[in-house]
């Protein structure tokens, strides 16, 4: 996989999503209105005009590719970005599904179909945290991608022990809720699933970022 190839794909994506939109959407009233957000219980919770939303899952898509395409003109750490194409190529292919599930879950609900969008939703979070998780070990600094704290910026070994830490406990997060979009949890139970892996994925490395750089500072530090 290359960023050549992925910007083929992104183009083929987003035009696949685009056409299937306007087909779908030709089809419907002019004065419908389809959700465009959905809440923990599956049930949609924002509408929207029928155009904006079957098309904004592609405008999103295709906004999202060509900041990744511009990604290494606009990062100041070039070495790092170098060293981090796996984090860079599977996080621009993660994105990439995420946009086609949203997609999907659009037009299952535009034509009534029998699908659970949280579902939908929450399996493809989960798998984007899994393929960006099993990357996080292998990168190093930069400023646009990654777990960009003070303490992970200032130094390069904080970097990298905080991002396989994180990479571990993203990837462990991104099966739960996998497992969480099979399984019928009931609704009452699906927000705390997922505030349970943020705050384990995002919140857990942040602190340890900070915890190892201030180790490192005072081993740094000369005695009195």
């Amino acid at each position: 996989m290359t960023r050549n190839t992925l910007a083929i794909a992104s183009m083929v994506v987003v035009a696949a999503m685009l056409m299937i939109s306007i087909a779908v959407g030709n089809g419907l009233p002019s004065e419908l209105r389809l959700p465009s957000h959905w809440g923990m219980d599956g049930q949609p919770d924002q509408y929207a005009p029928k155009w904006v939303a079957l098309l904004l899952p592609a405008g999103m898509t295709g906004a999202v590719s060509l900041l990744f395409h511009f990604l290494p003109a606009l990062e100041p750490r070039r070495e790092g970005l170098e060293r981090s194409r796996g984090l860079y190529l599977w996080g621009w292919a993660s994105l990439l599904l995420m946009g086609a599930a949203i997609e999907f879950a659009m037009i299952s609900t535009a034509l009534s179909w029998d699908v659970r969008v949280n579902g939908v939703i929450i399996g493809a979070t989960g798998a984007m945290l899994v393929m960006i998780g099993n990357q996080l070990g292998k990168s190093r600094s930069m400023y646009l991608i990654g777990i960009r704290t003070p303490w992970t910026l200032a130094s390069e070994e904080v970097w990298v022990k905080t991002h396989r830490l994180a990479g571990k406990l993203m990837v462990g997060g991104g099966f739960a809720l996998m497992v969480a979009a099979l399984v019928p949890i009931p609704p009452g139970m699906l927000a705390p699933v997922i505030v349970a892996v943020i705050a384990l994925s995002a919140g857990v490395p942040i602190v340890y970022s900070f915890l190892l750089w201030r180790r490192e500072k005072e081993a740094g530090q000369p005695s009195a």
